[in-house]
């Protein structure tokens, strides 16, 4: 994880060991469980990923996955985009 000009960039690995850098939005919980809201590094189109985060059992680290499920990742981006419009007092218009 790099902090760089308030930005948090997080660095994840594929299976073919290519790093892809992200910046971090927020963590939303939804149903118990906490999720990566992160926009892609070289992302055109300002579209998010959603990530689920697994810690390790003693916390030193954090294991994020691409969330699969399309309903999960609808809820999740609701519950970002409400929080971030409160937050950004409507300043940021988002896509649907």
């Amino acid at each position: 994880m790099d902090k760089a000009n308030d930005k948090i960039i997080i660095e994840l690995y594929d299976q073919a060991k290519q790093i892809h850098k992200y910046e971090l939005l927020d963590i939303v919980i939804y149903e118990e469980q906490e999720y990566a809201v992160m926009l892609p590094e070289y992302s055109l189109d300002g579209e998010v990923e959603i990530f689920k985060l697994k810690h390790s059992g003693d916390k030193s680290a954090t294991l994020y996955k691409p969330e699969p499920n399309d309903y999960i990742n609808m809820q999740v981006y609701e519950i970002f985009k409400e929080k971030f419009q409160k937050n950004h007092n409507g300043r940021i218009e988002f896509k649907d």
